[in-house]
């Protein structure tokens, strides 16, 4: 019964850091999307703050949302893996 219960605490936790980070690439995508159409921004990136420039071209975020949706699938496994245990 304790091991089922930190079970689902643990779940609990994954589920809310993922959901964070799910929240972080979808903004940072958004902020990446606006950089890329927005030759203003490029400019005053490039000028005040140039090492955003390599984080705002499009690899990172892309490379995020991909994380993300495999860690979905794999979240999504060990959700019901977990489930198939507790009903044994």
């Amino acid at each position: 019964m304790a091991r089922a219960r930190r079970i689902r605490r643990a779940d609990t936790n994954l589920l809310i850091a993922f959901a964070q980070f799910v929240i972080i690439v979808l903004l940072l995508s958004g902020v990446s999307a606006d950089y890329q159409s927005n030759r203003y921004m490029q400019d005053w990136i490039t000028q005040n703050a140039w090492p955003v420039g390599y984080l705002l071209n499009g690899y990172l975020a892309s490379t995020l949302v991909g994380v993300a949706i495999g860690g979905g699938f794999l979240l999504l496994q060990r959700w019901r893996s977990t489930g198939n245990i507790e009903r044994e």
